[in-house]
């Protein structure tokens, strides 16, 4: 029964977060998130309907194909819409992702259209009957299995290498990435290939290595961490560049190849770094908690391309790196001529949180502000 506790756990946590996403503000990742979830609900379904609806177990088991199908693609678009640059919509492109469907549904439909008796040989024994329609099918099934593995191990390292590409436009855009960097999802990517890789295991294996805590109660209670690490963030996650002010050209990733055919002068772009160190040193613009691209360069009176051109080309840093620098040199001065909390000082010189003051400090002095304020004390 403990299998059937954990999967009821799994359908409550996402039927909540269903239900609570209804209320939530419109969002272009809503309805991706909410597909990611239906999945999952329905495959969370398994224990219940072996334990207390047995009749239904034909039919679940026909589904999970589709359903198995349909979660790359829903986890692809959910991505896809927390780091579009502009206002993320459904697009009849995005149907190929959904090419194999035909083909699982086709399955689906085979498995569900056997005998009861063939059924349960064919997934329930170790008897391999001979008919050539039943061979074919276990096949077909195994293939679509092996398939669907590698297929979500080339979703995965693409949405890794998509999430790694997108930190990177954030620092030419903001100068927190709190609440934006998207590290619970990686995390959740990396944790379903582990979930697919034990729960193959464990279909190989069967009871064999229960002594090592190998088993299918192990494959439903990372299902159901899974399902509850996407439903918890996944209420608060945000669009990363959902600001309405953002200006188109300020959410491009930039690259030096891009300035190429800018007009922009060397003597321009000493102009704007002048620009810069001003609000830096008089204006103090980098205190600003939310400071953007598009506010900064409101600010000196210049276009956000321009501002992020003499970031790349002249001073050779980031909008992130540049702002978060002068942040830092702001703490170094707070520690050693001040007795305020670590807490208080992050605050104060513009970042969020500690834990976000304690990364930047650590990346620019190579120490922790506590390290740093006992070292200069010495």
């Amino acid at each position: 029964m403990i299998d059937v506790f954990i999967s009821m756990m799994a359908i409550s946590i996402a039927i909540f977060t269903l239900l609570l996403l209804t209320f939530q503000a419109p969002s272009p990742s809503k309805s991706t998130l909410m597909l990611v979830l239906l999945c999952l609900l329905f495959l969370s379904f398994g224990p219940i309907v072996f334990a207390f609806i047995p009749t239904l177990k034909q039919l679940y088991i026909s589904a999970l194909p589709l359903l198995f199908f349909t979660l790359l693609p829903a986890l692809w678009f959910y991505h896809e819409a927390l780091i579009a640059e502009g206002h993320w919509f459904w697009q009849w492109s995005m149907w190929k992702h959904f090419t194999p469907l035909p083909a699982a549904l086709l399955l689906g439909i085979a498995i569900f259209l056997l005998s009861s008796t063939t059924f349960n040989e064919m997934f329930f024994s170790d008897y391999v009957g001979d008919e050539l329609w039943v061979s074919i099918l276990s096949i077909a099934f195994f293939v679509a299995v092996m398939g669907w593995c590698l297929l979500s191990f080339i979703y995965v390292v693409k949405l890794l290498l998509r999430t790694a590409h997108y930190r990177q436009r954030l620092k030419e855009v903001y100068s927190n990435e709190q609440g934006k960097s998207l590290n619970w999802l990686s995390g959740t990517l990396l944790l379903i290939i582990f979930t697919w890789i034990y729960a193959l295991t464990a279909l190989v294996f069967g009871d064999t290595l229960n002594n090592i805590g190998l088993s299918e109660t192990g494959v439903l209670l990372l299902l159901m961490g899974i399902v509850w690490i996407i439903s918890a963030n996944g209420l608060i996650q945000r669009p990363g560049f959902e600001e309405s002010s953002l200006p188109e050209q300020a959410s491009q990733p930039q690259h030096k190849k891009t300035y190429e055919r800018s007009a922009l002068t060397d003597i321009d772009l000493l102009n704007i770094a002048e620009k810069l160190t001003v609000a830096i040193n008089s204006d103090n613009a980098h205190l600003e908690h939310d400071l953007t691209l598009a506010k900064l360069s409101a600010l000196i009176g210049e276009q956000p391309q321009y501002v992020s051109q003499t970031l790349s080309q002249h001073l050779n840093t980031t909008f992130f790196d540049f702002i978060n620098f002068a942040r830092i040199d702001d703490a170094k001065l707070m520690l050693i001529e001040s007795n305020k909390s670590v807490l208080n000082i992050s605050l104060e010189t513009g970042f969020n949180s500690r834990s976000s003051f304690y990364k930047a400090f650590k990346q620019f002095t190579g120490l922790t502000p506590s390290q740093y304020r006992k070292t200069q004390s010495s």
